[in-house]
């Protein structure tokens, strides 16, 4: 056994995956806002994770209790890094290098299955976190869309073995598959293109063959993956009494409310071919890894041998696409959703490199110089195409923490908010606290509040098609149910002045205003600090207040 683990520890495999990692790690230090090398992660859409993650580990129900509108394993997984670090992302750091090792270590294999020899299947798994961290696709990390990257690469690794293999691989391939179609299922549905044209394809295929055998074994066995990763939560929402409730909001509230559209099923789709083709045609990498790339590699026979495989890809990928963006009008897709097309960027990326390597003079042994070299070359490309740095604490007192003309260390208002907060109640009462009008900013993360109000946050949806959840906030502040209450206004506006735009939350995370709530929140509570910084390339101004 001892020999066995000595013999696996220096396998060039094992030696790749250990470089890449330590390359993942310093990476993922400069570009996410996860790692400590940043003053506070600021991004909404993670903070309101950690908040309901954090929720969830003080017996609080998701759906039922507290509303947010992601899958269950988001907020588990958050909640999970609440348990590691209480007001902090270390966790989500860490689970974040371990994505980006996986992403460019798959990529690696994938070389391998190419038949790429050693060094050049490291070297182009070197080169490609420039995919997976391009921004603002990537932006502040920490999304369903970054984590599922490696998950979809495992399923296209495994369209290219069925092919080179002739469809004859183990059982254990279909359980993963169906293990990550439930986790992908219960994280955010949208991004399951790939699987479901996957699968009805092969299904498909296998019935008109009428190979029954092989049939029940993919089904069996994805089945059986699916079952391990939803099941348990089945029995969650049954115990607590909250399955009508995740039913009504994750599927049926996504689905009716949140989407955007509202026209029938065809024209979406119509919609969805629309963006995804103005996706293509912004950006010639896009285009020549996407549209050009995808051509070349499904009529490259040392790629995919037969028909089948050529068009399993091809639809796999389009369905990826589609319904990424289903249900959305143009001007209202945020653009970290379109970074799972990515993943279908690899295989072009794979074979393009090949190409180039082949006509290329790598030594034959050690080569230090050449990994090196590309080393270099891939951390100034991901500094290229990925500028969060310049927010991180290698920059002190930039604009996204302070705008202060100052040269003494400043905080963003995040953590100086949470500071006053803890500091100003009393030790063994809850610190409760309402982030009224804009998505979670953070200060439940760095105050340490635990939300005992069901909508804690507002949401990126026009008020008319939610009345319920701004109401329901000002009936908050009205009852003095919180002793906190933090809000924003653009820079220059007092809450009373500040009047919003169309009912929706706008650019920089600003509310739909506050100025018809400044009368009853000054009768009840009392300013107590104030602290203006970049948000989005808005210049953001965030008052805390304090109850009476």
């Amino acid at each position: 056994m001892l020999k066995r683990i000595h013999l696996k520890l220096r396998s060039p495999d094992f030696q790749a995956l250990g470089l890449l990692a330590i390359v993942g790690a310093f990476i993922m230090t400069f570009c996410s806002y996860t790692s400590p090398a940043f003053y506070f992660d600021t991004s909404p859409d993670n903070n309101a994770f950690f908040t309901v993650g954090k929720a969830m580990m003080h017996g609080i129900v998701p759906y039922k209790d507290i509303f947010e509108q992601k899958g269950p394993d988001v907020y588990l997984l958050h909640g999970l890094a609440y348990l590691v670090s209480s007001r902090s992302f270390l966790l989500i750091f860490l689970y974040e290098i371990a994505t980006v090792t996986a992403a460019m270590f798959l990529v690696y294999k994938l070389a391998k299955l190419l038949n790429a020899s050693e060094l050049p299947a490291l070297l182009t798994a070197l080169l490609s976190p420039l995919l997976f961290l391009y921004h603002p696709y990537y932006d502040y990390g920490d999304t369903v869309e970054f984590f599922t990257l490696p998950l979809l690469l495992s399923l296209i690794y495994l369209m290219v073995l069925l092919d080179r293999r002739h469809f004859n691989v183990s059982h254990w391939w279909y359980f993963a598959q169906g293990a990550l179609v439930g986790i992908v299922f219960l994280s955010k549905y949208t991004l399951l293109g790939a699987w479901i044209v996957f699968y009805l394809l092969v299904v498909g295929r296998l019935l008109v063959k009428r190979q029954w055998r092989q049939l029940g074994r993919v089904i069996g066995w994805s089945a059986a993956g699916f079952l391990l990763t939803t099941v348990p939560w089945l029995i969650y929402f049954l115990a607590t009494g909250s399955l009508h409730a995740f039913i009504n909001v994750y599927i049926l509230f996504n689905t009716k409310v949140y989407l955007t559209s509202s026209v029938a099923a065809f024209a979406n789709l119509v919609q969805s071919v629309t963006l995804v083709s103005q996706f293509y045609w912004g950006n010639v990498l896009f285009f020549a890894l996407g549209v050009v790339g995808t051509l070349v590699v499904i009529f490259q026979r040392e790629v995919f041998q037969s028909n089948f495989s050529r068009g399993l890809y091809l639809a796999s990928a389009l369905g990826c696409d589609l319904l990424a963006l289903y249900g959305y009008q143009a001007g209202s897709v945020y653009q970290y959703y379109q970074l799972i097309y990515f993943g279908f960027f690899v295989l072009p990326f794979v074979y393009f490199c090949q190409l180039f390597f082949r006509h290329v003079t790598l030594p034959q042994d050690e080569a230090p110089f050449p990994i090196l070299a590309t080393l270099l070359l891939s951390l100034f490309l991901v500094l290229g195409v990925n500028n969060n740095v310049t927010n991180s604490k290698v920059f002190p007192n930039n604009t996204s923490i302070t705008e202060r003309q100052t040269t003494k260390p400043q905080q963003p208002a995040q953590i100086d908010f949470g500071r006053i907060m803890r500091r100003q109640t009393p030790a063994g009462t809850r610190l409760t606290l309402l982030n009224y009008g804009s998505i979670d900013m953070g200060f439940y993360t760095a105050s340490g509040a635990v939300p005992n109000t069901y909508f804690f946050q507002n949401y990126n949806i026009p008020q008319s098609a939610a009345p319920q959840i701004l109401q329901s906030q000002r009936d908050v502040i009205q009852q003095r149910q919180v002793e906190w209450v933090v809000l924003n206004t653009p820079a220059g506006k007092t809450v009373k002045q500040w009047q919003g735009g169309s009912g929706k939350i706008t650019s920089g995370n600003l509310n739909p205003g506050t100025s018809k709530l400044a009368r009853v929140l000054n009768r009840h509570y009392r300013q107590v600090a104030q602290h203006t910084q970049v948000f989005e390339g808005v210049n953001v101004t965030y008052w805390l207040y304090q109850r009476k």
